[in-house]
């Protein structure tokens, strides 16, 4: 049965219980505690470059590192949360301080939403929607892993992989509302998935992440007002996002948006300044990919389900009680580990969803809409066009 997303959100996809979910469970922090000597060789091994294989060459390589900068060093997102630029309380200073005490009174909610939308672009931000935070999607604790030894490389031992330390998550019932930054990754990178090169768009993806729901937050606090910025950390960001209008959930277990498809890092910010919340959007991601298929016919470690969505589940990395496409996550990551750039990104790649704007695309995406009967002549259509195939990373460095 179809869920009926726009009338319900992420909620259409519940089918039982759904208890909050543990950070400790979630695959990229998962691996430091279940599995320590995969962790080793994703996160904290060097990864030796191949001269003679392009998209994994030491400028590739080097290309990917620096995107990621911004949000190793100060971001934080991705590792622990609540800490540096996503710290859940980080005052203004200096002459940018507000007088004690000094609040916008009685906030009309939907002249703030337009504020805070029109900040959050005005910084760069791709995509902003509000949503009533839903209690379900946020972590029950977080996860915070033991590492101490700041060196690439070095010996890490068993101890500090294994020994990290969930927190509970209490959240202030007064924080009502989810404002959720989809930031765009780069198109023409993500052509050449599953190489260091478009590992760069997921890197910069990253690295703005934390800027942008930083940067909102600190405009919130400016307005007297409390406001937690995320990245990856403290809740699950598609449901949150499904809920704020920006698009719906597709096979590959990530958000569809209308204009870039699966192509978006997705940031958080919750906060108790009164807002007004998006609708949820129905744009026909459900019937499309269950004709589609490419992202499972094209997923290197055959994580993605060719079938019928269901409510199976692979691991204790999938959350029971939710009726969609079950990613496994043990086998995805292991591939990326494998791949020796700690990405894949081939899902997006090969989405047909995944388009540069034109009148074209466009066109295809409201007959997805409109007309789910010719879904399978759409994806021909896109195999026709080659648009899921594959660039020749040699050829990156060649262009202005």
């Amino acid at each position: 049965m179809k869920p009926r997303v726009g009338e319900l959100g992420a909620s259409a996809y519940v089918s039982g219980p759904v208890m909050r979910f543990s950070e400790k469970y979630m695959m990229f922090r998962r691996v430091m505690w279940d599995s320590p000597d995969l962790a080793r060789r994703l996160y904290f091994t060097p990864k030796h470059p191949k001269a003679d294989k392009p998209g994994y060459t030491l400028l590739d390589m080097a290309f990917r590192n620096a995107t990621w900068d911004l949000e190793r060093d100060f971001g934080m997102g991705n590792r622990s949360g609540n800490a540096m630029l996503t710290a859940w309380e980080r005052p203004t200073k200096g002459e940018f301080a507000p007088p004690q005490g000094l609040k916008l009174e009685s906030p009309d909610p939907a002249a703030m939403s337009l504020a805070v939308k029109k900040v959050a672009r005005f910084a760069g931000a791709s995509l902003v929607g509000i949503a009533a935070l839903d209690m379900r999607w946020v972590y029950s604790h977080s996860y915070i892993p033991a590492i101490k030894n700041p060196f690439l490389g070095a010996a890490i031992p068993d101890e500090e992989l294994t020994n990290g330390q969930e927190r509970a998550i209490e959240i202030d019932p007064a924080f009502k509302w989810a404002i959720v930054i989809a930031v765009e990754m780069d198109y023409r990178v993500s052509k050449y998935s599953p190489t260091y090169l478009s590992g760069a768009g997921a890197g910069l993806g990253y690295s703005k992440m934390p800027f942008y729901a930083a940067l909102v937050a600190q405009f919130i606090r400016g307005l007297g007002y409390r406001a937690i910025p995320q990245g990856n950390d403290t809740s699950l960001a598609v449901p949150l996002a499904i809920d704020a209008g920006l698009g719906e959930l597709g096979r590959n277990g990530l958000l569809i948006t209308p204009r870039f498809g699966p192509r978006v890092r997705l940031a958080k910010v919750f906060t108790d300044l009164p807002l007004a919340p998006d609708k949820p959007l129905d744009m026909g991601v459900w019937e499309f990919c269950r004709a589609c298929k490419k992202c499972a016919k094209h997923c290197p470690s055959q994580s993605i389900p060719h079938g019928e969505p269901s409510e199976d589940i692979h691991n204790v990395s999938n959350r029971p009680g939710l009726y969609r496409w079950a990613v496994n996550g043990e086998t995805c990551i292991a591939f990326w580990e494998k791949n020796n750039s700690a990405s894949c990104l081939n899902c997006i790649r090969v989405c047909p969803f995944n388009k540069p704007d034109g009148w074209m695309h466009d066109a295809v995406r409201w007959g997805i809409r409109r007309f789910p009967v010719a879904n399978r002549l759409f994806v021909w259509g896109d195999d026709v066009f080659g648009y899921s195939r594959r660039g020749n990373p040699a050829r990156y460095w060649e262009r202005p």
